[in-house]
């Protein structure tokens, strides 16, 4: 179903610009850019156009014309952010809000049932109809309204149940599905390098890696059993416990990762079971006390491992070339005894929050199509509960790019949201306010859940006996980034700490002290 959309209203700023008839140009092909962004060339008139940008007093204003794949809705949304970051750094100005004075919708005649429209939309926004097609209009739109995706629920609301799959809500990666309330922190820096000041954590030679001490560590056990206690066991998951060093047999089965971020990996050499090959590797470090890691190079074999980063691949394997039922569906499982989780992380470690390794819980399921979206949305909606309830923090969900694409393969992607089924990922994310604005920081995601459809029943070979259609999902919860937005919020004294998490310290624990 074709739906068009076009919206006029205007960004308040804190204060006026002083912008020059070049400078507001510049700032308008910068936007027009950004609303292209994920838009096949060959399907731009699909996209989203910038029709005007004007500077009145305080306020730029704007026209946007978008077809079927970019919605006026995300166009405002994109647009502000792009606003947001070029005028706050070129002239310290920052943006206090969004309104819409006019949003129109406009969508084929047969898709859309006019009376029911008119009756389900009163007082939200006015129904008509001309040349065959519907008509909707909303007005004085605020930017929460925006966020909660209103318009959108609106057209599903009154779209013809026999269309319903033609129906498409096209999006970016990054959108904004629904969010809680803006609440407080604490701890307005980086809360690893609270963390480390206090003791709680202490920086290991390599990159990115921690050594978590008490305070910490019973945090994160805390955390761990509130997550088995209100998420995986209430949902009948089932504890196992998954290798971490996959062999290349594994490794090659999960092409995705191998075609957009093997750099995001770590590899294992292993060595011949022989003393004999290392003697001159050890007679070099027994005399000279050195590391020869030249020598090592003519001695170890060519890598035959990776160390997991995604967690869930056992699962797999578990089920590899062998049959199920689906009668006996869904198996459920959950592990986080298995131990770290390794990647090479992209653009920097940060603090305990972008680690290469990194404490992480997975749930995985193997399941029909219908189970797989079914389970993968009531594990979101329990954390959304467990976050904003029990650890009071300030969340929002938005649909995730799966892990194995990179930020610059995702950016080119569009995605249909229309309903949770076409959705591969649900990221649940939390603010921290040293990184920035809440309207254009990067938020911490906290856990992914994806529906991989297919993809590892193919790849995996897993069969049901009759032929039947079986999916498999995952969920990971980065335990440490769990830690770090909880720390954030709530701070460093546990006698301020939400009773949930409070009650299960079963001692108090303290870091370790040295002398200098």
């Amino acid at each position: 179903m074709a739906v068009r959309t076009r919206a006029r209203g205007s960004y308040v700023l804190s204060a006026r610009p002083e912008l020059a008839e070049s400078e507001l140009r510049s700032l308008a092909e910068e936007v027009s850019e950004a609303l292209m962004r994920g838009v096949p060339r060959e399907r731009a008139e699909e996209g989203a156009a910038l029709r005007s940008l004007e500077l009145r007093d305080n306020r730029l204003a704007f026209e946007v014309e978008c077809g079927t794949l970019v919605w006026a809705t995300d166009a405002v949304l994109r647009m502000r952010n792009v606003l947001a970051e070029r005028l706050g750094k070129t002239y310290r100005i920052g943006i206090r809000g969004i309104q819409v004075d006019r949003l129109e919708v406009v969508i084929s005649g047969e898709a859309v049932d006019r009376e029911k429209a008119s009756e389900e939309l009163s007082g939200v926004a006015e129904v008509s109809a001309t040349d065959g097609e519907v008509v909707l209009v909303f007005s004085n739109l605020t930017e929460a309204e925006l966020q909660d995706r209103v318009v959108e629920r609106a057209v599903r609301r009154v779209r013809v149940t026999s269309v319903k799959e033609e129906i498409v809500v096209p999006a970016t990666f990054g959108t904004v599905l629904r969010r809680g309330p803006s609440k407080p922190q604490k701890v307005t820096t980086d809360v690893g390098e609270v963390a480390e000041s206090l003791g709680w954590i202490k920086r290991f030679p390599g990159r990115g890696q921690w050594i978590y001490t008490p305070p910490m560590a019973a945090l994160l056990r805390s955390i761990v059993n509130l997550i088995i206690e209100r998420v995986c066991l209430p949902l009948g998951f089932q504890e196992w416990v998954f290798p971490r060093l996959l062999p290349m047999e594994v490794f090659e089965k999960l092409s995705t990762y191998v075609e957009h971020l093997p750099e995001g990996l770590f590899y294992v050499c292993p060595p011949p079971r022989d003393p004999q090959a290392f003697s001159e590797f050890k007679r070099e470090y027994s005399l000279r006390r050195e590391l020869r890691v030249d020598l090592l190079r003519s001695v170890l074999e060519d890598p035959r491992y990776v160390l997991d980063a995604v967690q869930c691949p056992p699962f797999y394997q578990f089920f590899s070339n062998e049959y199920v039922r689906l009668e006996d569906l869904p198996v459920k499982a959950f592990d986080v005894m298995g131990g770290w989780t390794w990647r090479n992380e992209a653009g920097g470690v940060e603090g305990i929050v972008r680690t290469n390794e990194f404490l992480r819980m997975e749930m995985v399921f193997l399941a029909s199509p219908e189970d797989a979206v079914e389970l993968r949305d009531a594990i979101v909606d329990r954390v959304v509960e467990v976050v904003d309830k029990e650890l009071d923090l300030e969340w929002r969900v938005v649909a995730g790019a799966p892990f194995y694409l990179s930020p610059e393969e995702a950016s080119k992607r569009v995605i249909d949201v229309s309903t949770s089924a076409k959705i591969p990922t649900l990221d649940v994310e939390v603010y921290l306010e040293y990184r920035g604005p809440r309207e254009t920081a990067e938020w911490l995601e906290i856990t992914a859940a994806t529906v991989h459809r297919d993809f590892y029943v193919n790849a995996f070979r897993i069969r049901e006996v009759k032929g039947r259609r079986i999916w498999t999902g995952c969920v990971g919860h980065g335990i440490t980034r769990w830690a770090a937005a909880f720390l954030a919020r709530h701070g460093f004294n546990p006698e301020d700490w939400p009773k949930p998490i409070r009650s299960q310290l079963r001692y108090e624990p303290k870091p370790p002290k040295t002398v200098r």
